[in-house]
């Protein structure tokens, strides 16, 4: 039977989740989250940085991990609940429980007839049971009202986007939205699409989790995996619309090493070199699953790397002004390092503090 989520559930916030006009325009900011795996747990040291100076949030986006904290704060907690709440779960269970490189038994079979490594059932119901504590379940409770005008011709419009992947028909999906769209035909309602299922379609690293399948209604089955196979910092996703008032837009994004440098319009190319060899040097020592793990997730991180940095560079120009970048340093943690003690926890936690707060005092 499955064993739900290892600590207890905080209390809901004096205040209901916000929507984009509830506090002042000057204070409200859509964000965007990068994936990471246990990196994005870094995001929540900015977020607490960025609520600690007024802000409150509108529309969220995310991908993988950075999907996991779009998705609860828009269910309304705080980033000062996100820490506690992380600084107490047993990180082992997002991976089954499994934390060496041993390559198990049933793993064997899950890889070659489920095409991944682990279930993440406990990934998506630790999601579903912290979500329906805040009354959240279906993207229908978190559907913007209506728009006027031609506005109105694109769809309904939800407070959180999820990014995932169609490897099967080689396409970026943003959830719920593209459930309904003639370009996808999946023949669902987006609005009756579980919130934590699509968390979990985000999360679906290749080969480590057993990828979510959806049935067309063509008969053919698609394979949704990790959203940061398509786009790891989705900041388009919430781009605004031809003639939309545009929003103030903070995107919180991770980038390796120590550097303090890492900065606004950072490119991520400072120490690639150093990078690349301490990387090959780690993954030279690891065990033929953890191999196969770590070289999956180092090519879908230059593909995602190069995609989403072509965008931010083109169009930072276009949106400067109201878009910004956080940009956290994290150090060389890796994306599934489930064995994390509760130092790196708050080390992680920490970096992004540092570095929300270097941000804003660059603002000044």
């Amino acid at each position: 039977m499955f064993k739900g989520p290892d600590f207890s559930l905080p209390p809901p916030s004096a205040s209901e989740p916000l929507t984009p006009t509830s506090c002042s325009p000057a204070l409200v900011a859509d964000a965007v989250f990068e994936g990471g795996g246990m990196r994005a747990l870094a995001h929540i040291g900015a977020l607490a940085v960025a609520e600690e100076r007024g802000y409150r949030w509108g529309r969220l986006a995310g991908t993988s991990a950075g999907a996991m904290i779009a998705a609860l704060v828009a269910a309304g907690y705080s980033a000062a609940e996100l820490h506690a709440i992380m600084s107490a779960i047993d990180y082992r269970r997002f991976a089954d429980g499994i934390a060496d490189d041993r390559l198990h038994l049933h793993q064997v079979s899950q890889l070659l007839f489920k095409l991944g490594l682990h279930s993440g059932n406990y990934l998506e119901q630790f999601m579903r049971e912290l979500l329906q504590a805040r009354g959240l379940r279906r993207f229908g409770d978190l559907r913007l009202p209506a728009a006027d005008g031609p506005e109105a011709e694109r769809g309904p419009r939800y407070r959180l986007t999820v990014i995932a992947a169609d490897i099967s028909r080689r396409r970026l999906l943003q959830l719920p939205q593209d459930l309904h769209s003639a370009r996808a035909s999946y023949g669902l309602d987006p609005d009756q699409l579980d919130i934590a299922r699509a968390v979990r379609m985000s999360a679906s690293i290749p080969f480590f989790y057993i990828p979510v399948t959806l049935q067309r209604p063509d008969g053919g089955l698609s394979y949704i995996v990790d959203g940061g196979l398509v786009s790891g910092f989705p900041l388009l996703s919430l781009m605004p619309a031809d003639g939309e008032a545009p929003r103030p837009l903070l995107g919180f994004h991770l980038c390796e090493g120590d550097s303090e440098d890492c900065s606004e319009g950072d490119d991520g190319d400072g120490d690639e070199g150093e990078s690349a060899e301490a990387a090959q040097a780690e993954l030279a020592k690891l065990p033929l699953p953890g191999k196969l793990i770590a070289f999956s997730q180092a090519l879908l991180a230059t593909m995602l790397s190069a995609h989403d940095r072509l965008f931010m560079l083109e169009q930072r120009s276009h949106w400067r002004g109201f878009m910004h970048t956080i940009c956290i340093p994290v150090g060389k943690i890796g994306a599934t390092r489930f064995d994390l003690k509760p130092s790196e926890v708050e080390a992680l936690y920490r970096r992004g503090r540092a570095a929300a707060e270097r941000f804003f005092f660059r603002q000044v």
